[in-house]
């Protein structure tokens, strides 16, 4: 049993002599890529096990505050804004996906607030109660 622990240790110093040099080489290339990355301003790569920063806040999500306007009345005020507008340029405007801008106009439609006028949005003739209630709202 003795000779082949001695056998085995014997094996082992050999083999971390031969991988010696190749550690040295590999914590070498590790300063060089940290230090390329600090005087380029690049994004620093974490070694292994390293924690993560925490995430940077995003933009909220969700329902506007009190006060703040929804993406209805947003999309109403640019409509009122740029008669004609289409959907695709609201929602650079606006900076959100236009799908989402597509539901907004159809509610806004419904609602008799605004009209199709052909590929854009055009305010909707004030005609009757409804019209007349939805601009207060927007005001």
């Amino acid at each position: 049993m003795a000779e082949v622990v001695d056998k085995m240790l014997k094996e082992l110093k050999a083999r971390r002599k031969e991988l010696e040099p190749l550690v040295a080489e590999y914590h070498q290339v590790e300063s060089a890529i940290r230090a390329f990355e600090q005087s380029d301003g690049g994004a620093p790569s974490s070694p292994r096990g390293a924690t993560r920063k925490a995430p940077t806040r995003r933009s909220r999500r969700g329902r506007p505050r009190k006060g703040e306007p929804t993406r209805s009345d947003q999309f109403l005020a640019l409509v009122k804004e740029q008669p004609g507008i289409t959907v695709s340029q609201a929602a650079k405007h606006l900076n959100v996906q236009p799908n989402y801008l597509y539901r907004v106009s159809a509610g806004l439609v419904d609602q008799g607030t605004i009209s199709k006028d052909g590929h854009g949005f055009a305010p909707a003739k004030a005609s009757g109660r409804k019209a007349q209630k939805a601009d207060k709202a927007a005001a």
